[in-house]
Order: structure tokens, then sequence, then C-alpha cells
């Protein structure tokens, strides 16, 4: 429940400070008065977008202020607590600053906000509904709305919402899976032929590094063989002063120094040494020599298997080393289209299951819709009926679209009306005059209001195009509603004013060569002194004032709806 609002330099209202009670307040004054700066202060603490042009000439700041009371409201008090922006009271201080320069800083029980914060905030403390409406009410879409909730069909329409959103989604995935189809199918089958040439291939681990060795043997078979034998006569030939023979030689020459002088051991180790590596080297390259093969048809075939390997690394764009890692790239990206194949098919069955979905929830919400229609037509038609249109019909159309999938059903939703008995009604955008959709509108917003959880409604001239006995059931209305909830009700009519437990009357006034709104809290007598205004203008009669003071008594003492 909204308690204090003040007000500083804000268009043309330099200050105000202003207590709200329970039940209903009356706000009330001339046109141009400055009654729309109050809806304007609420708005900026409700996170509306600001203005800097509101801000007084000269002034540094406009700011206000706006204290609730939310020791009922379980679930601000929840939100305020998950952002850590409570308080030890059961108040909920808001406060909105503006500056010449177009920003503005916003506080939520002294802790910095954003406007998204105080938008998310203000949903759980005021609903306002103003002139504007009425024409909101002939979209379809509104009247839509406004069935749903007097129905209470919140979670069905929920559910489709959700599904319908999961449908788009799954076609969106499809779409992105799908594109350049024909494309991927021929990746595919180009990536199979691929793999299975490689695969033909039948390529070993390391083979090719063994086929270049191989090769390189094979093709030098000859030439090694030459140098290996010449190799071999340099040790150890038929003839005279081979290798062995002149080491053997060298040795016998030294044998009596080596007996003789010690110094010479190490020579003769190292004499010894070499003839038994000399021997050794023979014996190798003869064992090489011996099994060193000539076979051209065995370099042949090596040669053919490495320039069938070439082959395939030339038609793949690689090196012959890289053929096995791009064989494995290539099964990866066949696997990858394949998934998407195999994902394809998982999509188009949650379509379809969304779909099948969608039609057995669609067909539950519209069967409620329809008998949420024929209440509606019947509460709707008393009230604008004892809103002075009698004889007057109210009709809801719902009409079903088996083939629509939107977000709110397969049905579309007309508010008719008949204004003259035997008419039969027709859509409310080609027949309501401007009178009679103000009445319709507030006939909708009271029976649609009864379960709303807001503490505070604020009522924004709800009442144009309304007046005499009309206007004392529209404030019957409000200030049956004001038994629940906290209403706030700007009027001009005094029918209306009358049914207020308290009454603010703003006024405008030129102080020091400066035009101000001043915002004033009425007692009784001057209550009855606006309410005679209201009734009789600018010259007050004492008639006026008999009249304004009967008003008031007899509101007092009507009995409820």
């Amino acid at each position: 429940m909204l308690q204090h609002l003040t007000i500083q330099n804000l268009a043309i209202v330099n200050e105000a400070d202003l207590s709200f009670g329970s039940g209903m307040t009356s706000i009330t004054g001339e046109t141009g008065a400055g009654k729309s700066i109050l809806l304007d202060a609420l708005n900026l603490v409700l996170g509306q977008r600001a203005d800097s042009n509101l801000i007084q000439p000269g002034a540094e700041k406009a700011e206000v202020s706006a204290t609730f009371d939310i020791a009922e409201l379980p679930d601000a008090v929840l939100w305020l607590n998950d952002l850590e922006l409570s308080q030890k009271t059961q108040d909920c201080l808001i406060r909105r600053m503006i500056y010449p320069n177009g920003r503005s800083r916003a506080f939520i029980n002294g802790v910095p906000a954003t406007t998204q914060q105080l938008k998310m905030l203000g949903e759980y403390l005021v609903q306002m509904h103003g002139q504007h409406k009425h024409q909101v009410l002939l979209q379809a879409r509104e009247q839509l709305r406004i069935l749903d909730t007097y129905g209470k069909h919140q979670t069905l329409v929920a559910n489709i919402k959700k599904i319908y959103f999961q449908h788009e989604k799954l076609l969106k995935q499809k779409k992105h899976l799908s594109q350049g189809d024909d494309s991927a199918q021929y990746q595919a089958e180009l990536f199979q032929y691929q793999i299975e040439e490689i695969e033909k291939l039948e390529l070993a681990e390391n083979e090719i590094t063994k086929l270049y060795e191989d090769h390189d043997k094979l093709a030098h078979a000859q030439t090694t063989l030459e140098a290996c034998q010449e190799a071999v006569s340099y040790l150890d030939n038929e003839e005279s002063g081979n290798a062995l023979q002149l080491m053997n030689q060298a040795k016998q020459n030294l044998q009596p120094l080596f007996q003789k002088y010690s110094e010479l051991g190490n020579a003769k180790d190292c004499l010894e040494s070499a003839t038994i590596q000399l021997q050794e080297a023979l014996s190798e390259l003869n064992l090489y020599i011996q099994n060193l093969e000539i076979n051209p048809a065995a370099l042949n075939s090596i040669e053919q298997r490495l320039d069938r390997i070439h082959e395939i690394a030339r038609k793949h764009k690689i090196e012959p080393e890289k053929i096995h890692s791009h064989y494995q790239s290539l099964v990866d990206k066949l696997n990858i289209l394949n998934q998407d194949s195999i994902l394809l098919e998982e999509i188009d069955e949650e379509i379809a299951l969304c779909e099948a979905q969608y039609q057995k929830i669609s067909i539950q919400l519209s069967k409620k819709r329809l008998s949420s229609a024929k209440k509606l037509e019947k509460e709707i038609t008393k009230h604008i009926q004892n809103l002075g249109m009698q004889g007057a019909q109210f009709a809801v159309q719902c009409e079903q679209q088996p083939e629509s999938f939107s977000a709110t059903g397969i049905d579309q939703v007309t508010f008719c009306i008949s204004a003259n008995i035997g008419h039969p009604p027709k859509p409310l955008t080609k027949v309501a005059s401007g009178g009679e959709l103000s009445r319709i509108s507030l006939a909708l917003e009271l029976t649609t209001l009864q379960d709303i959880t807001s503490p505070t409604l604020i009522f924004d001239e709800v009442d144009v195009g309304i007046g005499g006995k009309t206007g004392a059931i529209v404030g019957r209305y409000l200030h049956q509603l004001s038994q629940k909830q906290q209403v706030i009700c700007i009027t001009h009519l005094p029918q209306v004013a009358a049914f207020g437990d308290q009454h603010l009357m703003v006024s405008k006034q030129n102080i020091k060569n400066k035009t101000q709104t001043q915002i004033t809290q009425l007692t009784q007598d001057q209550r009855v002194e606006e309410i005679a205004r209201m009734l009789g203008g600018l010259n007050i009669s004492g008639e006026a004032k008999a009249q304004a003071k009967h008003l008031l008594e007899r509101e007092k003492e009507v009995e409820p709806l």
C-alpha cells in the first residue's frame, strides 16, 4: 500500500508531501491544474523513462520518493530479499532523482538500483488504469488477455506459450541443420569415397618409411656390393699388402721390443685391438655381401607401391606421411554429418511431439475459454446495464482456428456489443461509441480486478464520458473495490469523488510570479466546497453546497452493489 509520496521540483510542483491511507482516495482539480503530475511522479519511482524536461527551470534536480507498506506482500519481500534490498521494517522506500543532463539515479531502501529493478518491484506494488485502456480494449490480443485473466487460464496459457516457443526453437534448429542439405549429402558421399579409397590402400603404420629404406637399398645394391667387395680386398686379399697382413707384420717386427721395453705396452695393446677390429669389420662386410640382394623385381614392386601412395596423396593434396591423419579427419567429418542427419530425425520427432501436445492443450484451453466467455458475457452485461446502458448485451465470440499455431492458442476472441434490444451484437471496433467504450472498459476492469494481488490500484479518469446517475454507480464500484485494495482515483465527476475516504485537491496558483501546483488534503468542509465547485463551476451557490453535502452524505449510506 502506498503510504507517502514526496515530490520536489517536478514540473510545476515545487514541493509536495502527501500521505495516503487505505480505502479510496479521490483526487480532483480543474483541467490543467496538474493532476497528471502525480502520475508522472509515481511512474518515475516505478521505473518509467526519466525526462529532464520535467525538472523545474533553475533547479539542480527533481526528486520523487514513495514509501510502500509491504507487510502483506510476501512476493515483494522475497524479491527484495533475493536482491539484498530489504530492510528490517515493513516499509519499502523508493527514491528517484533526475538531472538536467538527462541522467537519473534510483535507490531502493537506500541501495542504488536500476530502472529495470524499479519496474520489476513496481509490478508487486501498483497497477495503473487509465483512459488509454479504452483504446487498448479494441485490440484482439487485449480482449483475449482479459478473457484468460477472468477465466484464470494462466496455467494453460503458460503451457501453450512454452510449447509454442519450444516449437519455434526446434524449427530454427531444423532450418539451420537443413541449410545446404544437398551439399551436405554430396560432402558425405565424397568423404565416404575418399575414406574407402584410403582404406583400399591398406597402408600400414610406418610403411612409407620402410618403403623408402628398402627402395634405397635395392636401387643402390650393385654400387654397394662393389664398394663392400673392394673394401674386403683391402682388408684381406690373397696378394700381399692387405691391411691385416700389414698389421700382423707390424706386430711381428715389434714383438722383441714389446718384451724388452715396457713403455711400448700401450702400443702393443692398440695393435692387438686394431687387428681384432679389422677382423670383425671383415666378418661384417662378408656377411653383408652374402645377404645383399640385387632384385629388380622387388625394386619394381616397391616403386609401384610408392607411386600408388604418392598418387593418393596428390589427389588429397597432402604429403604422403600425412595420409593416416588425413584419413582420421575424413572419418571425423563424416561422423559429424551422420550425427547431423540423426539429429534432424530426432528434431522431427520432437516437432511432431510438440504439435501433438499443442493440439491437446489448445483444445482444453479453447473449451475453458468458451465456458468463461459465457460467464463473462452475463457479468459484463449486468455491469454495463447498471452503468446506464439499459438493454445492452455484451457478447464474446470465440472462434477456433485449428490450423493456427500461435503463442496464445487456436482461438480468436472478439468482444461484441448490442447497444439496443433486438439488434445482433457486433464487434466493439465497429459500433462502440466513446462513452460506451469507457463503460465497457470500466466494467471489464472492475470484473477482472477482483483477484488482483497488487495492493494499490490507480484509476486515471476512467469515468470519462460518464456522468450523473451512472457516475454514482461508478463511484460505488470503485469504493467497493477499495474494501480489498487501496484505490486512488483521479476523477472529474463529483458523484465519483464523493465516495473517497480521503480527498486530495490539485490547484494551480501564481506564487511570486511563478506558476505552482498545490496539492491539498481536504477537510470535510473543504470537500463540500470542492464537490460544489465540481457540480456548479466557479460560482459556488448555496444550492450547490447543499447538493454537495447531500451527495457526500448520501454516498456514504449507499448499500454495496
